[in-house]
């Protein structure tokens, strides 16, 4: 709003001002950064290092939830993301480095702008022909992130999903759902690396079933809801060989641990239905800003 009295000089002083304080903050923000790397090379010398030590996408949303929540003015949310996730992947680049890898067949401009709009436009993606090549490379190299786009409902053999490791063994998992700020429609894609889940209190959790097969969905509902599990079926691994179990991706809504006594009720309750359950991963629950593409 116009203030009575302040010329266009008077404004545009200002903003220089505004800018020069900012930048200011940022250099401040980013020697912070730096000191964070050196106390955790200290703390963590001869244990967890490398961007398994650095990389914090709870903390992360966290921080970006607090920002949003005490937004407000003519900005969109959306714009107010990307500055910040630049600014955090800056500071997560100050730590360590790191490289994306991307399976972007058929949509690969799409994808890696989302990939850059959240790991920072100047981290290098390596883009793959294969999804099962993205989590190959970041079982091979630790200090990597994969950007895969969303599974489709129905697979025609064991999927890419089925590859990642499972909590407390070594190998990616999912991580964080892309973009944080999110519509009603787009692109949407799991990040996978190899760091353990941790709860941001506004969470999601990915569970991998291997069940019998022909087990219908009505059963299968039945049986995760009397464990009181909260969950959403989103890709299905139908296997050519019958006498194998089909592999079906879910989301449980907040955070599961491998702990959790649902998960042991569920497979008591199941018996021979279930014969193996999983967890891969998950994610801190993206904020919906409703028109937002």
């Amino acid at each position: 709003m116009r203030r009575p009295g302040e010329s266009l000089e008077d404004l545009r002083s200002e903003i220089d001002q505004i800018d020069d304080a900012l930048h200011d903050l940022l250099m401040r923000r980013a020697d912070v950064s730096g000191a964070i790397a050196k106390v955790k090379q200290e703390r963590e010398a001869g244990g967890v290092n490398g961007l398994a030590a650095a990389f914090r996408p709870a903390r992360e949303s966290a921080i970006l939830r607090r920002l949003v929540s005490c937004h407000k003015g003519d900005m969109p949310p959306r714009v107010l993301a990307r500055i910040w996730r630049e600014i955090i992947a800056s500071s997560l680049r100050t730590q360590t480095s790191f490289q994306l890898h991307i399976f972007a067949a058929g949509h690969q401009p799409e994808l890696i702008d989302l990939a850059h709009a959240h790991f920072g436009s100047f981290t290098p993606i390596r883009v793959h022909a294969r999804p099962s090549l993205v989590v190959h490379a970041c079982t091979e190299e630790p200090d990597s992130i994969g950007v895969l786009p969303i599974p489709e409902s129905e697979e025609a053999a064991a999927a890419w999903w089925a590859q990642l490791a499972p909590a407390g063994e070594k190998g990616p998992r999912v991580v964080a759902k892309l973009p944080f700020i999110a519509g009603n429609g787009g692109l949407a894609a799991y990040a996978i690396a190899g760091i353990e889940q941790e709860p941001s209190g506004h969470d999601t959790t990915i569970l991998l079933l291997e069940i019998a097969p022909s087990v219908s969905r009505m059963k299968l509902k039945s049986l995760l809801g009397g464990a009181g599990l909260d969950a959403r079926i989103i890709a299905a691994g139908r296997l050519l060989d019958k006498r194998v179990p089909d592999e079906l991706l879910l989301e449980l809504s907040g955070f599961v641990s491998p702990s959790d006594p649902r998960l042991a009720a569920l497979s008591e309750a199941a018996g021979d239905v279930i014969s193996g359950t999983k967890l891969i991963g998950g994610y801190a629950d993206p904020i919906i800003v409703p028109g937002t593409q």
